[in-house]
């Protein structure tokens, strides 16, 4: 079992030899009408396809993310996400963990700022077992007290692995949003081993609820998995998630060292309008999102601005109802302020041609679909639509939406990111990273 606060990494498929043939009949025999959507009467969400796999993916999908935590039990789906395999009404911590061994299977819980997901990963033929301790960790939680006193190590350890530049995007979103999308995703220290077995109880009913949750399988019949998800035992009636506003402000966390990390951004869009977001992704990748070979240029149309002596990135992050759209620099503290300086300039007079746009469109759609070829972050994607959403995109429906984005479209996203307030993250030696109210 595995805590992780951040999406299984996208793998790349390669086929070989005299499989190649027999890996092309299988693509073709799989059609974007494999996949389907059942909404139950107590309104949680079924999505499953059956790809021709010998493993089965099946996740269960809260709306129980960072931004539903409040002042009062900021972490909570830190916890949450970590305590995934511990003691639950049905089943021991040691009994899940060896009898998922026993079939060779592996359980994942995994979070981000709207969802926590739960996800079993078995062999076809041991599907039975790997749903039953699924539905027990996922369903079943107790929360004993010195279970979760036990947890402090492992939060402790994954608060101090965040990289520099996590922990400037995690500032720019508090920045940005100050509560809701601006919780963060890791627990803040001070609040370490202070959840009690009552908040977590409390934060679980709260947010796993049915009309808050999806059931999502690869590798599945979906008849099977509607009834799967019918024999879950979740309360109903939960709330709608914390909303949030963008706010021009920043945060700043000085650290010592040469070193510093300054993710800078203006308001964005959100999943809710498909179309916008899609050109402020395309937009994005046209923008640059560092370099594609080993050793390679970054020739962004943004991050070429921001010269070779800094790591950059184009940054969007999108969410249900809101978003963000900036960049990311990362170097030695004497270099990135001025980089900061070059790269506001550059979102002030962002401008994409439609050779950046069609590069941009490009790299769009490798990126989707070679997402949603993979079975482990197509399981994902299917659990995301289905909790967020409602519905499922199918492959050929996103890539059409992609294929449909616009030179005007990215251009009219590009102005309004032009005249945009910023928000700035930054942390590290900041000596010479200029403030907001400097910057124009």
């Amino acid at each position: 079992m595995a805590s992780a606060v951040a999406k299984t990494p996208m793998l790349r498929a390669a086929a070989a030899r005299g499989f190649a043939a027999q890996a092309q009949a299988a693509a073709a025999s799989r059609s974007s009408a494999d996949v389907q959507c059942t909404n139950l009467p107590n309104k949680l969400a079924v999505a499953s396809t059956e790809p021709n796999a010998a493993v089965a993916r099946v996740s269960i999908v809260y709306r129980a993310g960072s931004r539903n935590e409040t002042a009062d039990n900021l972490g909570a789906s830190h916890v949450l996400r970590t305590s995934a395999g511990l003691t639950t009404k049905s089943a021991t911590r040691f009994g899940i963990m060896r009898n998922l061994q026993q079939v060779g299977g592996s359980l994942t819980a995994t979070g981000d700022r709207e969802l926590i997901t739960y996800t079993v990963t078995v062999t076809k033929d041991h599907l039975e077992t790997g749903l039953k301790y699924l539905e027990s960790a996922a369903t079943q939680q107790v929360f004993k007290p010195w279970e979760l006193s036990d947890l402090n190590t492992m939060i402790r350890g994954d608060i101090a692995r965040v990289p520099a530049e996590v922990k400037a995007v995690e500032a720019l979103h508090q920045a940005a949003f100050h509560s809701g999308l601006g919780n963060s995703v890791y627990c803040p220290k001070y609040n370490v081993g202070k959840h009690s077995s009552e908040t977590m109880q409390h934060f679980f009913a709260n947010n796993c609820t049915t009309n808050r949750t999806a059931v999502a399988g690869v590798g599945v019949d979906h008849q099977l998995l509607v009834g799967f998800a019918q024999s879950l035992h979740l309360e109903s009636g939960g709330g709608a998630e914390n909303k949030s506003s963008f706010n021009s402000s920043e945060v700043r966390h000085e650290r010592g060292g040469n070193r510093a990390s300054v993710a800078v951004a203006v308001h964005g869009v959100g999943w809710n309008n498909l179309k916008d977001c899609l050109a402020f992704i395309v937009l994005q990748s046209a923008c640059g999102m560092g370099p594609v070979t080993k050793r390679g240029a970054n020739n962004g149309a943004l991050t070429k601005q921001l010269g070779e002596k800094v790591a950059s990135s184009a940054l969007c992050p999108t969410y249900t109802d809101d978003g963000l759209f900036g960049f990311i620099v990362t170097g030695k503290a004497k270099k990135v302020g001025k980089a900061v300086e070059d790269g506001v300039k550059a979102l002030r007079s962002l401008n994409v041609s439609d050779a950046d746009v069609a590069r941009g469109k490009a790299v769009t759609l490798a990126w989707v679909l070679d997402y949603l070829e993979n079975h482990s972050t197509l399981a994902f994607d299917l659990g995301e639509q289905a909790a967020l959403l409602g519905q499922i995109y199918k492959k050929g429906e996103l890539a059409a939406a992609v294929n449909s984005v616009t030179a005007s479209d990215v251009q009219a996203a590009a102005r309004k990111v032009a005249s945009g307030k910023l928000a700035i993250g930054a942390v590290g030696n900041l000596s010479s990273v200029p403030y907001l109210c400097n910057l124009h």
